[in-house]
């Protein structure tokens, strides 16, 4: 082949040369358009059910030919254009390397002629290189560069855009970029708006001047942690160093070895954990693995006591504790009623601290970030959120505080209730505890604000309470079964108070409640609500009554004024103690449900809505929502009866949200009866006097009685220890007997004929009273509606019938505002009808934790099974006849001694107290 033909046909390679990268790099821009970019500034911003992403969209490194590549993608014709070129050219370096071989200068070729081989190489060459112009192929190829270069050049000159403002972009590139920061973000799915970087701006220069105030919030809350981990770093020190070595051996099922560790002088935990391994080690009969499991063992004591004491504040006056309180002071100064504003708040504060400082320092107005979230909602509550900022900027200002002075720790002693509740808000420590799994419902309560424009200032709802009144607006008509001394009588004034400032149907609130705690009932809405309040009951129930009628707010009736009242105004229906209506038959039940059936809202409260036997919690329910109940409920195990009725059922117990109750230890003292006490219970058995049994401990007046011997220790341990003591007892005679033996240390006496006044006089004497003080109360009189936390050693003279007596009576001390350990005394007289009363009524408690203790469980436990007073009376009274010896088939006198006075003030003739 000449020389020249060849030297042409490397001429028309060296054209097509450059073309090969160009070629490449238009197909490689198709695959660029799946490549997330990436982010340079940025935020990511946590709410309650969503999530937002700030980005600075000049910050965003975009690919190369990323418009091109789109282009081509959804080009077709062109994208095979290309790819036809490059196919043709593929390896076009490799071939003309090859084909230059045919064409060697004069003296290589004369010395070594020619290269067949290269020839026929060069020669197809030519021809490849001649049809891609035949073809067509390079000339669909160059319209096809064109456009590429084109889209090029508009990203260089305009960079990408991820809005429509710019007609030369195709709407289908803003599309595609903008999935591109989705999938960037890892949510495909996002919503994408414009938000002003000024606004930003204006958010973040905010929360930053706020951050340098000592009295924000923010900086408050990070003392507030800090003192708080301090004081209970302290408290576990004090803990752990006062548990004998002994004690590991409780936390942990693996043999454990202590002999030898006094000799190295460690006694105790705190000793162990502070001990190094190799000291242990040295000890004689102390092996690698004994030390491993002692020093596990004790790290297992500081975690349980340092999650014991995360959230006290407790009652020892340390320096910690009192800066504690001194920090919580001033949060009380400048804490917003408003829970809308808190949220504000939040949110602004968790954006600022987000947010970089540059480019926002030299925003402009036309500068526009990118806002990504789920809901558009979330974006708009974002700008609504920089709009309250930017109109009211003092709330972000400098804080005015007043000094809270020396006398904190006095102010703390007088409400412990109010400062819990202070840092319960201000470190969000509250959970939901929201008892069922409904995710719409859950999202529906979190996205609603309670309106507390009919809440007095100062009124803090603990997280969960806030819940519990949420909850209750969602259902409409609610049973709150909450542990006694969680606040369901806040909770169900803050929810009415609600509906009254959203609802101009919901004007007229109607309580009904046991005689015993109307007072406390208009106690507390004064205390919490600036809605009118009217008591319908005494001499002025009437005039009350049209007050109510004309004026709206609460009206606090009896159950007997259910009955008799004209109260068809009532719009919102609260009914306390209600499992005092678990009879539907009763009088007072079929007054109340009637209410409760023509009122569009409804609350039921009862800490023990299963007092017998499952179907009286099926009656509460059939009360608020009918259409949960089906036939066969009362024999449904409990998790699927926990679940069925979770839409109407809302419980939290005691340890499930208050982390800050001091610990409630409660112990069955075993008591001996003396020889004149066995010979009245001895004599009560054989007569088949029931009432006679359960009291013969306490009727001796030849000696002091057992149990009153024991009661008089109690009492003299808790003056010692600077506490106060409540005493329940059944019995009219059992308090003349305690009163008696306990003389001047007794401030007063409750029972069902003392008047409500009276009762709350003598619960506020015990406050200031001295330590060792008594007060006596009858427990159907002082178990229920009162609030005692100054006594923190209860007494239960003996066991009663009904379990969930005992805990409403345990309740009235161990509830929110107590500070101390709350010890509990059960008197049980041995060998005798109290024993055989706690075998016998086991199931019952049994019962209720199943089926009531919790508002969606899944465990599964026999269903409840009732037993009647009578039938346990003769149960018991046969068993203990045969015991002593006398014919346990004699006849019984379950009713040998009257019902104590005043039962009848509690409750209605048609449905017996116990």
């Amino acid at each position: 082949m000449d020389r020249n033909v060849v030297l042409n046909i490397l001429d028309q390679a060296d054209f097509f040369m450059p073309e090969v990268s160009t070629a490449a790099r238009m197909l490689a821009a198709v695959t660029h358009t799946h490549t997330p970019p990436h982010l340079g500034m940025h935020a990511t911003i946590p709410t309650s059910d969503d999530t937002i992403t700030l980005i600075d969209p000049a910050d965003i490194t975009w690919p190369r030919d990323l418009y091109a590549g789109m282009l081509l993608a959804a080009d077709t014709e062109n994208r095979q254009a290309i790819s036809d070129f490059a196919h043709a050219v593929n390896g076009l370096p490799q071939r003309r390397q090859r084909a230059q071989a045919a064409a060697p200068r004069f003296l290589t070729r004369l010395l070594n002629g020619t290269d067949p081989a290269a020839e026929a190489e060069a020669q197809r060459l030519h021809d490849d290189l001649i049809a891609l112009r035949i073809t067509g192929t390079y000339d669909r190829y160059l319209n096809a560069r064109a456009l590429f270069t084109a889209a090029v050049n508009l990203q260089d000159t305009t960079g990408v855009h991820l809005d429509t403002t710019n007609p030369a972009i195709p709407p289908e590139f803003v599309t595609q970029t903008q999935q591109l920061i989705r999938d960037s973000i890892g949510n495909p799915d996002a919503i994408i708006q414009p938000i002003a970087a000024a606004e930003l701006a204006l958010a973040r220069d905010a929360v930053t001047a706020w951050k340098r105030d000592p009295h924000s919030t923010l900086n408050l809350r990070n003392q507030a942690e800090t003192t708080l981990r301090t004081l209970t770093e302290q408290r576990v020190t004090v803990l752990l160093e006062q548990m004998p070595v002994e004690a590991l051996k409780a936390a942990t099922n693996q043999r454990l070895r202590t002999t030898g560790l006094d000799t190295a002088g460690i006694t105790t935990v705190a000793d162990v954990i502070s001990t190094p391994h190799s000291t242990l080690t040295a000890i004689n009969g102390i092996g690698e693995a004994t030390a491993r499991r002692l020093k596990a063992a004790a790290q297992a004591l500081s975690n349980e006591a340092r999650s014991t004491h995360s959230t006290r504040i407790g009652t020892d006056p340390t320096d910690t504790a009192i800066a504690l309180v001194r920090i919580l002071n001033i949060y009380g100064q400048i804490a917003l009623d408003d829970e809308q504003a808190r949220a504000r708040i939040d949110r602004l504060s968790a954006l600022g601290q987000a947010l970089p400082t540059n480019p926002l320092a030299h925003a402009t107005h036309a500068d526009n970030w990118l806002a990504l979230a789920n809901q558009n909602t979330t974006i708009e509550q974002l700008r609504d959120d920089i709009r309250w900022l930017s109109v009211s900027p003092d709330l972000f200002g400098t804080a005015t505080i007043v000094d809270p002075g020396a006398d904190v720790w006095e102010d703390y002693l007088q409400q412990p209730a109010r400062y819990q509740a202070l840092l319960a808000d201000l470190l969000r420590i509250d959970a939901d505890n929201t008892g069922f799994t409904d995710a719409d419902t859950i999202a529906a309560i979190r996205n609603l604000t309670l309106n507390t424009e009919h809440l007095t200032e100062g009124t803090f709802l603990r997280g969960y309470q806030s819940f519990g009144a949420k909850f209750a607006t969602i259902r409409k008509k609610t049973v709150l079964g909450d542990e006694m001394g969680l606040g369901k009588t806040i909770q169900a004034i803050a929810w009415a108070a609600h509906l009254a400032a959203t609802d101009p149907e919901a004007q007229h609130i109607l309580v009904i409640c046991p005689a015993s705690v109307v007072l406390n009932w208009m106690r507390e809405l004064k205390k919490f609500s600036t809605l009118p309040a009217h008591m319908g009951h005494g001499e002025n129930k009437h005039t009350a009554l049209n007050s109510w009628k004309n004026d709206g707010g609460f009206l606090v009736v009896t159950y007997e004024g259910a009955k008799t009242l004209n109260l068809t105004d009532a719009d919102t229906v609260i009914v306390d103690e209600a499992h005092m209506i678990k009879n539907p038959r009763s009088g007072r039940s079929k007054a109340a449900s009637t209410l409760i059936a023509n009122a569009p809202y409804a609350m039921l409260l009862t800490g023990t809505p299963l007092e017998n036997r499952v179907s009286e919690f099926v009656t509460l329910i059939n009360y608020v929502q009918p259409e949960l109940i089906t036939k066969g409920m009362g024999s449904l195990n409990a998790g699927d009866f926990a679940r069925h009725i979770a839409p109407a059922y809302l419980r939290r117990n005691q340890t499930d949200v208050l982390d800050e109750l001091p610990e409630k230890l409660e112990e069955d003292d075993i008591i001996e009866l003396n020889d004149d006490d066995h010979a009245i219970y001895a004599t009560a058995v054989e007569n088949g006097g029931w009432m006679t049994m359960r009291r013969a401990a306490f009727l001796n007046q030849h000696t002091t009685p057992a149990k009153i011997e024991r009661i008089l220790d109690i009492v003299n341990d808790a003056e010692n220890a600077d506490r106060k003591v409540i005493i329940f007892t059944y019995f009219l005679d059992v308090i003349d007997a305690l009163e008696h033996h306990l003389g001047d240390r007794v401030i007063g006496t409750i029972t069902g004929q003392v008047p409500a006044a009276t009762r709350q006089n003598y619960v506020d004497q015990l406050s200031t009273a001295a330590a060792g003080s008594v007060l006596i109360a009858q427990i159907t009189a002082g178990g229920t509606g009162l609030n005692i936390q100054a006594a923190s050693v209860v007494i239960l003279a003996e066991p009663q019938i009904k379990p969930s007596i005992e805990d409403q009576a345990i309740a009235r001390a161990f509830r929110m505002g107590q500070t101390r350990k709350v010890h509990v005394h059960r008197l049980i007289g041995a060998d005798t009808v109290d024993e055989r009363m706690l075998d016998i009524l086991a199931p019952k408690r049994q019962a209720f934790d199943a089926y009531a203790r919790h508002s969606d469980i899944t465990a599964s436990v026999p269903d409840a099974v009732d037993i009647t007073e009578a039938q346990l009376a003769a149960t018991i009274i046969a068993a203990e006849r045969q015991r002593l010896g006398f014919d346990p088939t004699a006849p019984t006198q379950t009713t040998d001694t009257p019902a104590p006075q005043g039962i009848q003030a509690l409750s209605d003739s048609d449905e017996p107290t116990q």
